[in-house]
């Protein structure tokens, strides 16, 4: 299996660190996912992968790094919850299958599946070991290549983080398109400088009898 270690965002630790992040050196988490915010512009820059020896790839423009894995002395505390997981990677591209192929035989990930979202948007499915890639394609992207675009994270209680972070922050939970599930998105106007949203935790089926 293949596990997705960290994502290295730019701009400041400030707007998350409002939002209820705790950081050690520069280094929060989002379930068992480490992610770095070390300045500079703001936005996804790359993703680094499990791998048994360290080396550089790039996945149809995205930067990937494979190193050795290891435990992370971070926290995964978001104010009053905590994060329950990484729930999936959303990869902006302006050709859809090409940046599969890319993942398939650059990460060893096969595409589970591909959902027509209307409108000339496509998004396919490849999934690491602790976490989805979402791919998507459509007339809104025009920038040739692939890049990291956005993320979104389960926590453990989502009424209670949106209360803390309050209106002004984060969107009401409202139902998600996997059945039983909500979502919150928060605004642009936090800061975050990334698309970043928070959903309830899978639900799991429970054994009959």
């Amino acid at each position: 299996m293949t596990r997705l270690v960290s994502l290295r965002l730019g701009g400041e630790r400030g707007p998350w660190e409002q939002l209820g992040f705790t950081f050690k050196d520069a280094t929060s988490l989002m379930g068992d996912v480490a992610f770095v915010v070390d300045g500079g512009t703001p936005g996804l820059i790359d993703w680094t992968v499990e791998s048994g020896t360290d080396s550089d790839a790039d996945v149809d423009g995205i930067v990937t790094r494979f190193r050795a894995g290891g435990a992370v002395a971070a926290s995964n505390t978001i104010g009053p919850t905590v994060g329950v997981a990484l729930d999936h990677v959303v990869v902006n591209t302006d050709d859809g299958a090409r940046t599969s192929e890319a993942v398939e035989r650059v990460l060893g990930l096969p595409l589970k599946r591909v959902r027509d979202a209307g409108r000339g948007v496509e998004q396919r499915f490849h999934t690491f070991d602790n976490t989805v890639i979402e791919i998507v394609s459509g007339p809104h992207v025009t920038t040739p290549g692939a890049s990291l675009w956005g993320m979104v994270v389960s926590v453990q209680d989502i009424h209670a983080l949106c209360g803390h972070a309050g209106p002004d922050v984060m969107s009401p939970p409202k139902p998600a398109v996997q059945e039983g599930r909500l979502i919150s998105t928060v605004r642009a106007a936090a800061g975050l400088g990334v698309p970043f949203a928070v959903m309830t935790p899978h639900v799991r089926a429970t054994a009959a009898g």
